[in-house]
């Protein structure tokens, strides 16, 4: 793979750029590895992880370029005081800002983002190396390892939903746009291929891969990154009676995509 600085020589032949926006714990972390790394002719620029692990400069201004760049992922569920929020998402979600871009929009059933929000950032997932950022994950977790899953997705419920209707103003906003879901990507794989390559082009032995990449585990592992990937898996970890309420919660974004029971 050629240099970004080799790229930025190219890119008066590149197709414009391209932004994928989507959440934690909605596979976000193999979009980035992965599938936006192997898009052909936009070299892939993560901000957000140059920002968490302290490779970039606080005080430089983030650049946006019209070709040749794709741009994420840009988590709208960054924690909002921290500086992925403030120098990376909240410029990019403004309506003036998406509005001539093209956008892929990646979503997930906001009932298993947050069951796996509660195992990944209780339990596994790692610490920044900025310190400001690594003590605010250590009170995440203590905060979040004295509730039980239960109260933690119905504690957090409301925080979904103002997520959830951000990004679909977003969409609806921006001209050029996709929304895409995870559920698809699990149980309709060749229609989500299809709508995945309407603004990007993926080399046919990349979807194999990514096909390979994405089936859920046949066994949960508590202690990965990746506990399971499964569909629907909420129903079988929350109790009946949470599964009503959270549902009565997210009533109208559930509603919005396609997500009702």
């Amino acid at each position: 793979m050629y240099s970004y600085i080799q790229h930025r020589f190219l890119i008066r032949d590149s197709p414009e750029s391209v932004y994928f926006y989507t959440f934690h714990k909605c596979a976000s972390s193999f979009f980035s590895q992965y599938v936006l790394k192997n898009v052909n002719g936009l070299y892939h620029i993560n901000y957000a992880s140059q920002l968490y692990s302290g490779n970039r400069s606080h005080k430089k201004e983030l650049e946006f370029r019209k070709k040749g760049f794709i741009y994420g992922p840009i988590r709208i569920s960054a924690y909002v005081q921290s500086p992925v929020a403030k120098r990376l998402v909240n410029p990019t979600t403004k309506h003036d800002f998406i509005r001539d871009k093209i956008a892929i929009f990646f979503i997930r059933d906001p009932r298993d983002i947050l069951v796996s929000s509660y195992y990944s950032f209780g339990f596994t997932h790692g610490f920044s190396k900025v310190n400001t950022i690594k003590v605010r994950q250590e009170a995440k977790r203590k905060r979040i390892r004295e509730m039980t899953l239960d109260e933690y997705v119905l504690d957090s419920a409301d925080k979904q939903v103002d997520l959830f209707k951000t990004l679909y103003e977003l969409s609806k906003t921006c001209s050029r746009g996709v929304v895409l879901r995870y559920e698809d990507m699990i149980n309709d794989f060749d229609g989500f291929a299809e709508q995945l390559r309407q603004y990007i082009t993926l080399e046919d032995a990349t979807i194999r891969e990514i096909y390979q990449k994405t089936r859920p585990r046949e066994k949960e592992d508590v202690t990965s990154h990746r506990r399971s990937g499964k569909v629907g898996g909420f129903r079988e970890k929350l109790e009946k009676n949470t599964i009503l309420a959270v549902n009565k919660k997210l009533a109208e974004i559930l509603t919005l995509f396609g997500y009702q029971d």
